[in-house]
Parts: C-alpha cells; structure tokens; sequence
C-alpha cells in the first residue's frame, strides 16, 4: 500500500501525532508528511504512506492558502494567543481602508522575521530550545514571498484574513506585521490552512474516518516537476541508468510505467537518475 492521503488535521494535537495515527491505522512504520502544522492550528496535512515517503521533495506543496484571526492590542512571546502575554495596549481606531492599505503593502518576495518560538534550526539547535533555556541568540530571518492577502472581516479588535503564500512563511508573523502596520500590537488567534499546493480541504479526511479501505492518492498526480512518459525507458529506469531526453527542463520525472524517477541533465541531452519514485 503506496500513495498519499490528505488529513484534516485537528486542534491540540501536534503534526507527529497525526502520523503516528496514519502509521497504526496502515501498519506501517513508513509514514511522512509534507509540512507541519502548529499543535493549535488545523486544516490540510499531507501525509505519504510507505514508499511514497520517498516523493516527499518533489510533491506539488509549495504554495499555501491560509485563513487566519488575529486579535489588537496583545503581544505575546509566541506570536499567538496561546503565548504567555507581554504585553497590552489600547487599540488605536482602524478602518477597512488603512487595513487594505497595510495588507498590500506587505505582499511580494520579502524577508521575514522567524519567531522566536519555531522549530527552526540555529547552530543545530531549534529556536524554542534558546527560548526555554533562557539562551540569546540573533533574530532569524528567511526569504518568503506572500502572493496575496484578503481582508475577510474585521471589527474594532479583530481583523480576518486569507493569505496565499510561499511555503516557509510564518502567519504569527504576517498577523504581527499587519497589527504594526495600523500602530497597534496584535498576535494570531486562529488558524487554519486550507490548501497545500494541489491539495484543498475538500481532498481532507478526518483521523476517525480513516481506515485501510481508504483510497490513497496517487504520487505522480501531485509531483511539482514535469513528467515525461517514455515506457522504452522502463528497464533502464529499473537500475537507475542514464538516459537520452530531448527537453527543456533540467529536472524531470520519466515516467516508464511500472517504474518511474527523478532524472537530473548531466550535460546536453544527458540526464541520470537521483531519485527512484516506485
């Protein structure tokens, strides 16, 4: 049993917790999944089962849509409400017009500021660790770009929005930054993210109702690099040899029926095989 299944993964649980679940329900020690989600967030988790795991590089999952709350006046140290407070502060008077005004203005390639509280490695130490052991260290940055940002709703202390970004972006952050942009402190209260690349809340199931009749999803739908059918490769792609294509792209999928891989040009029309898929 090889393929892929998109979980609609709860609140209060943690990404891991997820696979470990997909892991007892297929009996399967070989279960990854294309990106975490905060334990407080929900929506789309994308999980691979078995040998599937090994697409995980090359699966469409880049791009990301997400609905989020964040509430005025509050700072926490986590960039959420389920943060210790930090501080408060009375709102300043907004409109839907300034809102428009700061959400544009923070659209487009841009570096953004990792919170302090992440999974993200410094020296080989994730940043919550520095946190928790009361250590220093520089605030981190990283290269995302947010393609769009709609205004859903808001009121005099809270502001709904959706956000379609880079995979890597931080929504702590993005609700942080527009709450600066109106002269206000602001943290996230909720989150959920509703695409990954391809995948949509429609494609989710939810833990409870998955079971070994689930249908997966098969990888070569959802790879995010071109794919070139050519079944008279089929054996040389067995042993992973290399091969002759006539194409444009340096990087593709050759997909020979029963077996398929990620094959890299060498030079000119040479490419060779650096990732067996089947």
């Amino acid at each position: 049993m090889n393929g892929l299944i998109c979980i609609y993964k709860e609140a209060n649980m943690t990404s891991f917790d997820v696979v470990r679940q997909v892991k007892r329900v297929f009996h399967t020690k070989k279960v990854g999944h294309s990106g975490t989600l905060d334990p407080n967030a929900e929506g789309v988790l994308v999980c691979a089962i078995n040998k599937a795991t090994k697409s995980l590089s090359y699966l469409d999952v880049y791009d990301k849509v997400y609905h989020a709350k964040l509430k005025l006046g509050l700072k926490t140290h986590t960039g959420d409400i389920w943060g210790d407070v930090l501080e408060e502060q009375m709102i300043q008077p907004i409109t839907s017009s300034q809102v428009e005004e700061v959400i544009q203005s923070l659209t487009g390639p841009q570096k953004q500021r990792v919170p302090m509280v992440s999974a993200k490695r410094v020296n080989g130490k994730r940043l919550y660790q520095y946190v928790l052991d009361g250590e220093p260290v520089e605030t981190q940055y990283t290269d995302v770009e947010i393609y769009r940002i709609d205004l859903i709703s808001m009121s005099e202390n809270e502001i709904e929005i959706r956000a379609h970004v880079s995979n890597g972006t931080y929504i702590r952050t993005l609700c942080e930054d527009i709450a600066k942009g109106l002269n206000n402190l602001g943290t996230m209260t909720y989150l959920v993210r509703e695409q990954i690349g391809s995948f949509t809340l429609e494609d989710t199931i939810k833990l409870e109702d998955l079971s070994l009749e689930t249908e997966l999803l098969p990888v070569r739908e959802h790879l995010n690099i071109p794919l070139i059918e050519a079944q008279q490769f089929q054996k040389q792609i067995m042993y992973g040899q290399t091969i002759e294509l006539m194409t444009q792209h340096d990087q593709v999928v050759v997909d020979g029926g029963d077996f398929y891989a990620v094959y890299q040009r060498v030079k000119d029309n040479t490419f060779k095989s650096i990732r067996g898929l089947w």
